[in-house]
């Protein structure tokens, strides 16, 4: 049957949607779907996919999959994120600089390995301005998730002032390097990494007193209480 109206009466999004209430979702089913999806789109495109071929190949109900996608849309771009694995564990080491560090590394190194993942279907990305919107809107949204609880675990341990902007320092990372990319038409490395870290995710160490700094206080308040008496 024809995919003409792919969308269930759900809000669109570019990952599964989380069923409410029920039995918990079968994670098999959301790897055979995935599977289906990627084998399909490599044999007829995106433009022949449907609905009821990648059920049909998954050995899956339609309800079964309108509970985890919203669409053809969503359900494409979650496929193709899952293969690419664009999105790495979000350490905690209990340093907000170690942690930033490990994820923004690990993350240039996730993006070399998905490049040849999708490079079979690139093109298909590339051509369909709808997918590509869900494909980037999705990455960019787990990927700013993951720097937030980052910050956030920081902001708990006190390594950032208390009124410090989670949600900008959040998105800033994922800014800086797209920005050098543009700007030098190349990847950044691990060096570019550690000019962010040290820049805007490294705390101040507290001031250092000199020595003899303290007798000099006792010192300077003791001439003012005497000062103050005469």
């Amino acid at each position: 049957m024809a995919d003409a109206a792919v969308a269930a009466p759900r809000s669109a999004g570019p990952g599964p949607v989380r069923p409410r209430r029920g039995r918990p979702r079968n994670p098999g089913v959301d790897t055979a779907i995935r599977a289906a999806t990627l084998d399909l789109l490599g044999e007829v495109g995106y433009a022949r996919l449907t609905i009821d071929m990648v059920t049909e190949r998954a050995g899956v109900s339609k309800p079964s999959l309108y509970l985890r996608w919203p669409n053809k849309v969503a359900l494409v771009a979650d496929a193709l994120q899952h293969r690419a694995r664009v999105v790495p564990e979000v350490p905690d080491t209990g340093s907000l600089p170690c942690d930033m560090r490990v994820f923004l590394a690990a993350l240039l190194r996730s993006r070399a390995e998905a490049s040849r993942a999708l490079a079979a279907v690139a093109g298909e990305i590339a051509t369909n301005p709808e997918l590509r919107k869900a494909w980037h809107r999705g990455l960019a949204g787990m990927l700013t998730g993951c720097l937030r609880t980052i910050v956030a675990r920081a902001g708990e341990r006190g390594e950032l002032p208390g009124d410090a902007d989670v949600e900008l320092l959040s998105q800033l990372p994922l800014s800086l390097l797209q920005n050098w990319r543009l700007e030098h038409d190349r990847e950044p490395d691990e060096a570019v990494v550690e000019r962010i870290v040290r820049q805007f995710y490294t705390p101040a160490p507290p001031p250092r007193r000199r020595p003899g700094g303290a007798a000099r206080d006792h010192t300077r308040r003791r001439a003012e209480d005497r000062g103050g008496r005469g």
